[in-house]
């Protein structure tokens, strides 16, 4: 038989009032009367009814994230991330997973707000006018992962996309190559793939060179469309010397494309990768890459949802992580 809240405070000889007032925190029962309700609370196995109590007090402890695919390990990571965070924090998570669709990004607010989430981490490659205002409009608290509000209205935490892919299109230029290769994601005018284009195109443009003289493909971002992208530059003779890869899974796509076609990876073409999917480090050769923080991205932003939670920080900040260039066997 389930253990009711009247039955603790018989146990407790105290009213029901003061059983709740322990159970939702409230600091209006001295020290002695709250030790004997929680010692009443032990014995007796009472469960307090988490919905009641998120009505009582306006919050449930629990967060949502918003992210584009559960398959792909750079996304899991930063669950992981939001996860050991909630555990400390004693939150709870929510997951919903979209598939790039702004239809389900959408329902998807639209359930953790139903379900009356403290607050929600949207994780995506781009932020559309019309999804910013649906987050700032939003009765839920609001952090960005891997994009920002450029009208910085909504808190987030990223890399310097721009600075990290220049810095990967330098170090091919000083190892000689002068002709590249882009395989890109198929949102073109997505934040990330924009910030990632400018940043190539400043490396290029310090060697006297432009991007757009450069070959570029789009696609999802699989290692399937990897290995089509791949397949149909050497296929059509595109003269390259080096591929820049949005992500490692497209970059091992490449790689595979490559060698179908009798190419050695990095004698014959170098491939450099995104994002530092953990079997970049196990593929032969190894895919040089950019490491993006994924765990920290995830618990960076989980702790500034829960200050956002809890009152202790309403300030609207722009986090930038550091990144690692991962120098690999990929790339001559």
């Amino acid at each position: 038989m389930r253990v009711k809240i009247v039955d603790v405070a018989k146990e407790a000889n105290v009213s029901v009032a003061t059983v709740s007032r322990v159970v939702n925190n409230i600091p209006l029962v001295n020290q002695e009367t709250r030790e004997r309700v929680l010692e009443a609370i032990k014995r007796t196995g009472y469960k307090p009814n988490a919905i009641a109590r998120s009505l009582k007090i306006q919050k449930t402890n629990t967060l949502g994230i918003i992210i584009p695919d559960v398959s792909n390990p750079f996304y899991t990571e930063i669950v992981r991330g939001a996860e050991d965070v909630c555990d400390i924090y004693n939150y709870n998570i929510i997951l919903s997973n979209t598939d790039f669709d702004p239809e389900k990004e959408r329902k998807s607010l639209d359930i953790l707000t139903e379900k009356q989430c403290d607050g929600i981490i949207y994780v995506g490659k781009d932020l559309t006018d019309d999804l910013r205002e649906e987050l700032v409009n939003s009765p839920s608290e609001i952090v960005l992962g891997c994009i920002p509000d450029t009208k910085g209205a909504i808190s987030s935490v990223l890399i310097d996309n721009e600075a990290a892919a220049y810095d990967l299109a330098k170090v091919c230029l000083e190892r000689g190559h002068r002709k590249f290769l882009m395989l890109y994601d198929e949102l073109r005018e997505g934040y990330v793939s924009m910030q990632r284009m400018e940043g190539t195109k400043r490396a290029l443009e310090e060697y006297g060179l432009k991007l757009e003289d450069m070959p570029v493909y789009f696609g999802n971002l699989s290692v399937r469309a990897g290995y089509t992208m791949m397949e149909q530059a050497i296929d059509e003779n595109k003269d390259f010397t080096v591929a820049l890869c949005f992500n490692d899974q497209i970059a091992l796509g490449a790689i595979r494309a490559a060698e179908d076609r009798g190419k050695n990876v990095p004698e014959d073409l170098s491939v450099c990768g995104f994002n530092n999917f953990w079997i970049s480090e196990w593929t032969r050769p190894e895919i040089c890459t950019v490491a993006q923080p994924m765990y920290d991205i995830g618990a960076i932003a989980t702790r500034m949802l829960i200050k956002k939670c809890e009152k202790e920080d309403t300030e609207v900040k722009s986090v930038s992580v550091p990144y690692e260039l991962l120098l690999r066997d990929s790339l001559k």
